[in-house]
Order: structure tokens, then C-alpha cells, then sequence
């Protein structure tokens, strides 16, 4: 009997032996099979361009209304479509004409420059106005006559050319983070290149799905009439599930 139960337990160590080498067999293929197919991990994004997905041009844009004489700070913002995350590139604010009376403009025109678009400051028309002095062609009192910055906005002689131009500071918030891309106010002639060129960034800004950027509008001068900021925000939209916090993060 003992002769039996010491040959049942040979047996079945035997086959346990040949169960563990054929087990480590099969790990060697599986090993050898992954290094001959190179297989890697995933790595994680170092940058946008890294991740996947389709691009689409994208413009956004902020309006915020403001009446001649206001002097207060007005915001309001724009939510990114749920298609994916909005990849700022460039951003340049205009000024949006609404007043419809010709008298709160300077000048003797009888039709207002309803709709009409400027800057939201005089600094790019002042950079390429090529203007040094008042042309013969004036009348005596002021021909030949230099012209100082007080005169353009409305100096003792009366000539406040630019004097229908706002001007603004800006600070650009993204909403659900309540992270400002500056906490200083940002003078508007900074998003205008020469000619009134939108400056590019030199790094990306991104706004995440369904998150809100908002613009905050500081006037540096009582609004001269009826009008409003539009804010533009110009880049591409990746389309897809994607957050980009996540995918560029450096941890996890």
C-alpha cells in the first residue's frame, strides 16, 4: 500500500514539473514574440502637435457692449464648443460702431458710422499715419503749423481727429480654472502688430471643451459713443474627447 501512494506522488510531481516548464516555455515565446513585433508603450504627448485628432479652423468672439461716457469695466465671454478643445494661436480686439446719432461723432458728416469697425486704441493709426504737420492747404490760422498729441484728441485748436477712437485695457480669463492669462491689465496697442497686424503668440493657448474664455474690458478713456468690444480669438479646434490638461500632463 505505502508502495502505491509513494508511486501516486512521484506521478504527480512529475506532472507538475512538466507543467511549470511547458508554463516556462510559453512565457519565452510570448517574450521573444513581443521583442521580434518591437511593441511599446504609448508614450504621453510632450506637446499639442503631438496629440491625435482632426484639425478645424476656429475663430471665437467676445462682445461686450458699452455706452458713450462709460468709464466702468465690463466683461463677458464665450463658450468652446463641446467638438473639442480651441487652440489660441492669435487674438486681436476691434471696436464695433452701434450709435446711430452723426452728432456724437467729430466732424460735420450727417450720417453716422454705424457699423463701421476700429481698433480699440489710436496707436496703429497713429504708427502708419505718416502725419508731421498740418498741409498748407489748411486754412491761415492753422497752416504750417506743427501738430502736437494733444491735437489729435482734442487740443486747443480743435483738431481731435482721433478723439472717436477708444481706447482699452484687456485681461483674458479662462473661466473654469479661473486662471488669468495676465493679472495686470493689458493695454490694447500690445495685440496689434505694425499695420494692425493680430500678433501671433509665441507659444499656444488652449481653452478646454465646454469651458469658457472671458474677456475683461477696462476703459483707459470715457467711451466716446455707443459701440462694442468683439474680442477675436483665432486658431484651430481639435476635434474629439480630448482634454489637453490630462493629455500633457506630467504626471500620472
Amino acid at each position: 500500500m505505502q508502495d502505491y501512494r509513494d508511486q501516486q506522488i512521484k506521478q504527480m510531481s512529475y506532472a507538475l514539473r512538466q507543467q511549470q516548464q511547458a508554463l516556462g516555455q510559453l512565457q519565452d515565446q510570448v517574450s521573444n514574440s513581443i521583442n521580434s513585433q518591437n511593441i511599446q508603450q504609448p508614450q504621453k504627448p510632450m506637446q499639442i502637435e503631438d496629440i491625435p485628432g482632426i484639425r478645424t479652423p476656429k475663430w471665437y468672439v467676445v462682445d461686450v457692449d458699452f455706452s458713450a461716457g462709460d468709464t466702468s469695466v465690463r466683461f463677458n465671454s464665450a463658450e468652446i464648443a463641446p467638438d473639442g478643445p480651441f487652440i489660441i494661436t492669435q487674438a486681436a480686439p476691434w471696436w464695433k460702431i452701434t450709435d446711430t446719432v452723426a452728432a456724437n461723432f467729430y466732424g460735420t458728416s450727417g450720417v453716422a458710422p454705424t457699423g463701421r469697425t476700429l481698433p480699440c486704441t489710436a496707436t496703429p493709426l497713429l504708427l502708419q499715419s505718416g502725419i508731421q504737420s498740418i498741409d498748407a492747404s489748411q486754412s491761415a490760422t492753422f497752416a504750417g503749423q506743427s501738430l502736437g498729441i494733444a491735437d489729435f484728441f482734442g487740443g486747443t485748436n480743435g483738431i481731435a481727429s482721433l478723439q472717436d477712437i477708444p481706447e482699452f485695457s484687456f485681461q483674458i480669463e479662462i473661466a473654469g480654472s479661473g486662471r488669468y492669462w495676465t493679472n495686470l491689465r493689458v493695454p490694447a496697442a500690445a495685440f496689434y502688430g505694425w499695420g494692425g497686424q493680430p500678433n501671433y503668440f509665441g507659444i499656444q493657448g488652449w481653452v478646454e471643451r465646454t469651458d469658457r474664455i472671458t474677456v475683461h474690458c477696462t476703459p483707459d478713456t470715457a467711451i466716446p459713443h455707443d459701440g462694442k468690444v468683439q474680442f477675436v480669438f483665432e486658431g484651430y479646434q481639435i476635434l474629439g474627447p480630448i482634454n489637453l490638461s490630462e493629455q500633457l500632463s506630467v504626471s500620472g
